[in-house]
């Protein structure tokens, strides 16, 4: 036996081996076949296979960015890279010789016959391997420190010299625990998010750890279930199958055991036994360090105290002048002195003196005596330490407008410094009629949106790392309770603790958070407008008169609650305009009553106990924000869909926003995203369409801005943006909206992919189409930047059946792998940036029939991975591109030359605005002009990587005299020709 026919035996048997039901027939064909054309298609089939299944792993590992690749995920997927590559040198090797006919007959045993049988073996190893890689996916490694967002206090030495001493403390090992310790507001949490972020404290140990540890207004800590929990989620701590706190808190301790750590508990308020939630001894150099404004506590690993006082009068002053934005505040005498008496009334207190500077630097300078006149007038009651928070905020208060102020002081109802949802916020404040009662919902938003950042602006509200939401300094919340505690227009209640019925009676806004299990039978309560219940998760159950003398409640938050049923006395609270009852798992639920709620325009069931959503649903005309769940958990690894008839969606006329999670992946989602687009194509208010697909995936599907001008839409079919464009047009016609972008089938798509695509109002994404002559290509027409990718059936661009996109200035094609001629008719006369990747049978650009008029305004052309394509500009071409500017050439194995060689004859400026050429991975590249003589006027950048068949350069200081820039390698720039021109444009060279 041959070694040849040994070989290909052996690659059989192999393969034979290899076989599953889903794949069989292309191992059979790979490893008995004789017929080369039957063995090629079956790589090509296996190739595209094991491309679908790396696709796959690689969407799923994008949509949990929270987890990371396995080890062997990534040299699976490194050995797939390579094979892919192999694979598609070895069948554009195979499309070129066949064209060429050069293999019209092979011989079985042939060694192309073999070569080809040996990749489609390591293909489907492969495919093999990967139904075997269990888990690709697996926890992030712990982040030794997790950065905070902190102020600078470098310019403030009060403040910079405490962090230096615990610095200092830190290294000493008898210190086992420090405490920085002041009153509240003289910037001792801004200390500690400093001491979080510094870089030696990064160096010295292996992990830090920052809890929050109380909230509230009371004296106490959070409770020590709530602690153990935040320190056991900062470790990734496996908590699953236990809740016993003994248990979690031996799974701390062996977390922690042998790393050097740093604990940093801020704002404790009472006595704390960290030991009892797992903290093992500080030994091997860990310690504690924690803040507290109570000298009192006993914490008994604390051997060191730092003492943080208030910020000194020049500290101050530098302080307000910053935040103020006056830098030439010193040149104005009276305002100078009106600031430094506005300081001496802050007392030192970085918090206040942030706040009141924020106020001041929207007022004009003529104004600040006039301001702190103001400032002056308010009382100096109670204890000293609250006395100067008290003056300041009760100021910032007054100065601000009355629609903000009630918008402000709205916020006091939410847990002191916790996450406030804007979107709730807003609706809220909208409810409460804040913004404005004239039913323009759209123009509310925009109001709400100012006010936000206004109190953003002026430090009452507080920036958040996520920009969804903001929160509340616990400083100004506590002031601003003490001012509502005075005013006889807001009675609230707050409270953490059970209160007594009569507590109830006259309140307008109320606000229990926390661990509530019982509420008053019928309480009194006829003013009542917001009603804060949520996350009680004890309160299961809500009195059947509850309800009964609420006519005016306008917010009720039941999130997170235990709640089973709802009564039926919620159907006489008529005036209701927001509901939440999202993840109340236990209410099973909804009472046929609400249909008499007629001025609900907020409703969020998302997460709840539901089995079906019920269709008086549709009855609710005022609904706006509609949010649901197209499935329940089971348990923690099932789910169970929610009946639901989505025609009634169509009934809700002024349905601006309809949000759905469906809890399934994306691609088995897609019969449902169908339906509903169907159902709201009807509803001429909605502004938005979203899905929450299973691991956090979020795709708004239909997104407006104002009804004529912005447009966005994702959808899964082309068919069904036809169908919704059409059902749309006698209200929205598309020529009429100036600015839109359409994703057809684009799952990973949430933005543009061509470059610069801010510069375009008009684009479409279209991927995975299948046939020509489709009627949404007439949107092309109106389009001025157009991305098409995966569209495997058309060998011309033409072929899409479209006369003409004329708008457009910008195209990339992707993928595309039977494309032969990109331009072969007027389609694109008016294009400006051209970009195309991954075309395997790209033979040329241009069609010897085009017109070449047509191109005249090309600036831009970008090649990638165009295997077949030989040369760039033909003469017909080259003689009409005089705006092209850019010239980027990569991975493209049979080019042999950019510019024809006979397109230069008696042409001394062919490209007059090229100014910039890259040419990467051109390994037949033997040149780019060969007119020496060619001028290049304003050529500035040249890059030349891997064309290692380019010897020579057509450039020099006589024809490229603008040329600034050359990146290239080292050793080709030695084996280059002609010293002369070496010598030339060596000082514009930068070495690989």
């Amino acid at each position: 036996m041959t070694a040849e026919v040994a070989a290909a035996a052996a690659a059989m048997g192999a393969l034979t081996q290899a076989k599953t039901a889903f794949w069989a027939p292309i191992v059979d064909t790979i490893a008995s076949s004789n017929n080369m054309e039957e063995i090629y298609t079956a790589l090509k089939e296996a190739i595209a296979m094991l491309g679908a299944k790396r696709d796959d792993h690689q969407n799923e590992i994008q949509r949990r960015k929270i987890k990371m690749p396995s080890k062997t995920y990534d040299q699976w997927i490194h050995r797939v890279i390579k094979t892919e590559e192999e694979v598609k040198k070895l069948l554009a090797r195979y499309d070129k010789q066949s064209e060429s006919s050069q293999i019209i007959c092979f011989l079985p045993r042939s060694n192309f016959s073999n070569e080809m049988k040996k990749k489609g073996e390591k293909v489907i190893k492969l495919l093999e391997d990967s139904n075997q890689l269990g888990s690709i996916l697996v926890d992030q490694p712990l982040e030794p420190v997790i950065k905070l967002i902190a102020p600078n206090i470098k310019k403030f030495s009060t403040l910079q010299m405490p962090l230096e001493d615990t610095l200092d403390l830190l290294k000493k090992d008898k210190v086992k625990g420090i405490a920085i310790s002041g009153m509240m507001g003289t910037g001792k949490t801004a200390i500690m998010k400093n001491l979080n972020n510094h870089e030696e404290v990064a160096k010295r140990f292996d992990m830090v750890m920052w809890i929050k540890v109380s909230a509230g207004e009371g004296n106490e800590n959070l409770d020590m279930s709530q602690l153990q929990n935040a320190i056991a989620k900062r470790l990734k701590v496996d908590m699953e199958g236990t809740s016993d706190s003994d248990d979690i808190a031996k799974r701390i301790s062996n977390e922690l055991n042998g790393k050097r750590y740093l604990l940093l508990l801020d704002d404790v308020k009472a006595d704390l036994d960290i030991h009892q939630m797992g903290i093992p001894p500080c030994e091997n150099g860990s310690k504690i360090v924690l803040t507290t404004r109570e000298s009192h506590i006993r914490f008994p690993r604390v051997d060191r105290v730092v003492k943080v006082t208030y910020l000194s009068p020049k500290e101050s002053f530098r302080m307000f002048q910053d935040v103020a934005n006056c830098p030439k505040l010193k040149d104005d005498r009276e305002a100078e002195a009106c600031a430094w008496k506005i300081i001496r009334e802050c007392g030192g207190h970085p918090l206040l003196i942030n706040i009141i500077a924020s106020v001041f630097q929207k007022k004009d300078l003529k104004l600040w005596s006039e301001g702190f006149k103001s400032l002056k007038r308010f009382s100096e009651k109670g204890q000293h330490e609250l006395k100067e928070l008290r003056n300041v905020i009760k100021f910032c208060h007054d100065d601000l407008e009355d629609t903000q102020r009630k918008c402000l002081l709205y916020g006091v109802l939410y847990p002191e410094e916790k996450d406030i949802y804007i979107d709730c916020l807003l609706e809220c404040w909208e409810a409460e009629d804040f913004l404005g009662n004239g039913g323009d919902s759209r123009k509310a938003y925009i109001d709400g949106i100012h006010i936000l950042n206004s109190l953003k602006d002026k430090s009452l509200l507080e920036e958040h790392k996520n920009p969804k939401y903001v929160t509340m300094h616990k400083c100004i919340r506590q002031v601003l309770l003490y001012i509502l505690s005075d005013d006889p227009n807001y009675k609230l209640l707050v409270q953490q603790m059970p209160p007594d019925a009569k507590c109830w009676s006259e309140k307008i806004w109320i606000s229990l958070i926390g661990k509530f299990d019982k509420l008053p039978d019928c309480p009194n309560c006829g003013s009542l407008s917001t009603l804060f219940l949520q996350k009680n998760w004890a309160l299961k159950s809500i009195p059947a008169s509850f309800f009964e003398h609420m006519t005016s409640l306008k917010v009720l938050d039941l999130l997170h609650t235990g709640i089973e049923l709802l009564p039926s006395s919620l159907s006489k609270v008529i005036g209701l305009k927001v509901l939440y009852l999202n993840y109340c798992e236990y209410l099973m639920e909804l009472p046929s009553s609400l249909e008499k709620l007629e001025h609900l325009e907020v409703l969020d069931i998302r997460g709840s106990g539901f089995s079906n959503i019920p269709s008086f649903i549709g009855n609710l005309k005022s609904l706006r924000h509609f949010r649901v769940s197209f499935a329940k958990c089971e348990s923690e690894n099932d789910t169970k869909e929610v009946e639901f008839n989505c025609n009634m969606i169509s009934n809700l006329s002024k349905l601006e926003e309809l949000i759905i999670d469906v809890k399934s992946l994306r691609h088995q989602s897609n019969k449902v995203v169908v339906t509903i687009i169907k159902n709201v194509v009807t509803l001429k208010n909605l502004t938005k369409l979203q899905f929450c697909f299973l691991n956090e995936e979020v795709v708004d599907v239909i997104e407006v801005g104002t009804p004529t001008t912005y447009l966005r839409i994702n959808f899964p079919e082309a068919n069904i943006l036809y169908t919704f464009i059409e059902e749309t047009r006698s209200w929205r016609s598309i020529q009429d909206i100036r600015s839109f972008q359409f994703f057809i089938d684009c799952p990973n798509s949430k933005y543009p992919c061509i470059p610069k695509f801010y510069e375009y109002e008009r684009y479409v994404r279209y991927c995975n189409g299948e046939g020509i002559n489709h009627p949404i290509f007439e949107v092309l027409a109106n389009v001025d930047a157009f991305d098409l990718v995966n569209k495997k059936d058309i060998k011309h661009l033409s072929d899409l059946g479209i006369p003409s996109m004329k708008e457009v200035k910008g195209c990339q094609i992707e993928n595309c792998t039977a494309l032969e001629t990109v331009v072969d008719s007027e389609i694109l006369p008016n294009v400006k940036h051209l970009y195309m990747k991954n075309l395997p049978k790209l033979q040329s650009i241009w069609n010897d029939r085009v017109d070449p008029a047509t191109l005249t305004k090309l600036k831009t052309l970008v090649l990638s991975s165009c295997q077949m394509l030989r040369i760039i500009f033909p003469l017909v071409v080259i003689q009409h591109l005089r705006e092209i500017e850019c010239l980027k050439i990569e991975d493209c194995p049979e080019i042999v030359e950019v510019v024809e060689q006979s397109a230069t004859a008696g042409n001394q400026e062919l490209l007059p605005k090229l100014r910039k050429v890259v040419l990467c991975g051109l390994p037949k590249l033997g040149s780019i002009c060969a007119d020496n003589s060619l001028k290049w006027p304003a050529l500035e950048k040249l890059n030349i990587h891997n064309c290692p068949a380019l010897i020579k350069l057509p450039f020099g200081k006589d024809n490229a005299e603008n040329l600034k820039l050359i990146q290239v390698e080292k050793q080709w720039w030695e084996n280059l020709q002609n010293q002369e021109v070496k010598e030339q444009l060596q000082q514009f060279c930068t070495f690989r």
